[in-house]
């Protein structure tokens, strides 16, 4: 009997895994730090799988042509610790909505409760010059072959302002440039949840999201 050789083909799953960093820093100085893995959402495999085909050959078209554009924070999620509940709160009637998501939910599609870098400060119905989204520094680092690093820095009038003066974020979300940022509903390619991280008129908070398709 021929002896059986065993094969040397490696059988590969590529995944998209994430990497996280919050840093909040005052007048320069780091005062707080979040850190965590996220999730690569159902949506954001569509994305993945849509992108890289034709629809036609002839002529040739994409299926979609989106990039990764935009973040955009919110105060929802599992983790949120120190939401205000009362009615009188400046935060809860301009932002309502529950926190029940978690990080680990891959059909999570949206922000729970997002908020607005820019804007007003007025309940619903929002305004369509308020900015929900902003958009990623240009061009992204790549830590290596298969990684690539999207930033932004969040300043410090931006989230926190007029009524806003103190903003408990606890979530956030990646977006590609179908997104829109008048807009607070958009859905989403990435998500992530953490404990509660104070914006405040003084604070800016630099988040840093790597992704590595290995």
């Amino acid at each position: 009997m021929a002896k059986r050789i065993p094969s040397m083909r490696k059988h590969a799953t590529i995944e998209v895994k994430s990497n996280l960093s919050l840093v909040a820093r005052e007048r320069g100085k780091i005062v707080e730090r979040r850190e965590g893995h996220n999730i690569w959402v159902a949506l954001g495999s569509e994305y993945l799988a849509q992108i890289i085909a034709y629809s036609s050959m002839s002529p040739l078209t994409t299926i979609r042509d989106d990039r990764v554009r935009y973040m955009g924070v919110g105060m929802g999620g599992t983790r949120q610790l120190a939401l205000p509940t009362a009615n009188a709160s400046p935060l809860v009637a301009p932002y309502p909505g529950t926190n029940a998501q978690t990080d680990t939910d891959e059909t999570v599609q949206r922000l729970e409760r997002p908020v607005r870098m820019t804007g007003g400060s007025s309940n619903f119905p929002y305004s369509p010059t308020d900015e929900w989204l902003a958009q990623v520094q240009a061009p992204p680092t790549f830590p290596d072959a298969t990684s690539i690093t999207f930033r932004r820095l969040i300043q410090e009038n931006e989230v926190s302002y007029g009524v806003f003066d103190i903003v408990p974020l606890s979530e956030v979300g990646l977006f590609t440039n179908a997104a829109n940022p008048n807009v607070y509903n958009n859905t989403l390619l990435a998500y992530d949840t953490f404990a509660t991280l104070s914006k405040t008129e003084k604070v800016a908070i630099e988040i840093s999201w790597t992704l590595r398709f290995a």
